[in-house]
């Protein structure tokens, strides 16, 4: 198993308690210590965040940390497929 952060279950709560604030991303960010409003557009999409990011977030809206881990198993994880396609270093079929 791999820890891993429930990105999609953060940016929910934390776009829930900032809504719930009535705050902007500028006025969450001057005030609370640590955020930005990149990072808080980061947490709000889902897109993946510094451990020091996750920590001051979870501490601006008073939330565990722990709340958002999240343990993988490698084999089960999604993961890309690529589509079969012929590659240009390929023998071309009719030369």
């Amino acid at each position: 198993m791999r820890p891993d952060i429930d990105r999609d279950k953060l940016a929910k709560r934390f776009g829930a308690w900032i809504d719930a604030q009535g705050l902007s991303y500028r006025q969450a960010a001057s005030l609370h210590e640590g955020l930005n409003p990149a990072m808080i557009n980061r947490a709000r999409t889902g897109q993946v965040l510094s451990a020091a990011s996750l920590l001051a977030l979870c501490r601006a809206m008073g939330a565990d940390p722990l709340e958002f881990l999240i343990l993988v198993d490698p084999a089960k994880q999604k993961q890309a497929v690529t589509a079969k396609v012929q590659r240009e270093t390929e023998a071309h079929p009719y030369g």
